[in-house]
């Protein structure tokens, strides 16, 4: 995750010399369009010898150093990147791509604080490039100023709650978080619960599931009668595939907290493949507490489709479908329901919307 992926970023750097005013030079504009041809042509070492002569017609030409240090950038020269970007930033202040891409080179090289400077500056420039933003919360991770980058990313979370590239980031801000405060309450009260609850989240967000559970069970061994440590406990089970261990903690769970909803429904959805029945009567009564869990609702209608009830399993699967419009799997499942009561040319209509919404993913995935 460490590697800037530009992609179609790359792209506006380009755009950058076309915007100065170059042409005034023919020898400078002749030049320059050979060394886009050449760029174009995948003769890199060609292009980059293009921009070096055009530097010494126009020594002062910010866009020139750019494109000369976004081509070392693209080919791993780094410090050759950082010498030409920054006589672009020192020639024109302005230019946030520049500035952009210099922070980018500084985090590749593993220099986080320079990388901080320079992309704090590029994010005032051209406050609407995330791109910036997300370098900037990973730079000042790895500078050890984990408050100035929780804030950053608590602001690229909201604006982008399905990014996996800001979650991923959050995650490791949000470990490191905890490792500090792990350290401070290890100092007040080594034995406290929490520490183990602490760690438990730590190796969650690592998507270590077995490990989390392990650390929920030595803080359920320290404080055994707290009901939300044993839900937690199961969801790692769960998540770590011991599907009966995490059922016995979910109804331990509920013993001590009757309306633990979460607890209620995910064991349902262990129950979906043994006993139908038993998933429908466990779903149905966590609803009956929250009536807005889409994966409750969806199990509710796997459920009762399987109990051959299609038409309550149409109603429940409508409800999961408007409580959750990103989930495709609803429709393949409503179309089960559909044809099991009849209704062909609304299942036709659901396994388009399904297929469609899959292709538009474009990550094939088996619904669950």
């Amino acid at each position: 995750m460490a590697a800037v992926r530009l992609g179609t970023y790359l792209a506006t750097f380009l755009l950058l010399t076309s915007t100065m005013s170059i042409a005034q030079d023919d020898r400078v504009s002749q030049l320059y369009s050979e060394a886009h041809s050449a760029e174009t042509a995948g003769q890199f070492p060609l292009a980059i010898e293009k921009y070096q002569q055009i530097l010494k017609l126009a020594p002062k030409l910010a866009a020139a150093y750019n494109n000369l240090g976004r081509l070392y950038y693209q080919h791993g020269q780094l410090e050759e990147a950082v010498r030409a970007l920054s006589r672009a930033c020192e020639l024109n202040a302005k230019l946030a791509p520049p500035r952009a891409l210099l922070g980018f080179a500084y985090f590749q090289m593993g220099d986080y604080k320079s990388a901080s400077r320079e992309l704090a500056v590029a994010s005032k420039l051209n406050p609407a490039d995330r791109n910036v933003s997300l370098f900037l919360a990973r730079s000042l991770l790895k500078s050890g100023e984990l408050t100035q980058a929780e804030h950053l990313i608590e602001s690229l979370e909201k604006e982008s709650p399905d990014n996996p590239e800001v979650l991923y980031t959050a995650g490791q801000i949000y470990s490191d978080l905890a490792e500090q405060v792990i350290g401070k309450i290890q100092t007040v009260d080594p034995n406290s619960y929490l520490i183990e609850v602490l760690l438990a989240k730590v190796s969650a967000a690592k998507d270590l599931w077995s490990d989390a559970a392990e650390h929920y069970k030595r803080a359920i061994d320290r404080s055994p009668n707290v009901s939300e440590l044993y839900y937690q406990y199961g969801h790692a089970l769960w998540a770590s595939k011991n599907d009966q261990g995490a059922l016995e903690a979910f109804h331990h769970a509920v013993s001590l907290n009757a309306y633990d909803s979460r607890a209620i429904w995910e064991a349902g959805r262990i129950e979906l493949t043994r006993d139908p029945a038993e998933a429908l009567q466990l779903v149905t009564k966590a609803l009956q507490i929250d009536p807005n869990i889409p994966e409750a609702l969806k199990i509710q209608g796997q459920a009762l489709l399987t109990l051959h009830r299609p038409k309550e399993a149409i109603d429940a699967l409508q409800k999961a479908s408007v409580a959750d419009p990103e989930d495709d799997s609803v429709h393949f499942h409503l179309a089960r329901a559909y044809r099991q009561a009849g209704f062909a040319d609304k299942a036709a209509k659901e396994d388009a919307i399904f297929q469609q919404m899959e292709d538009e993913s474009h990550t094939p995935k088996s619904p669950n």
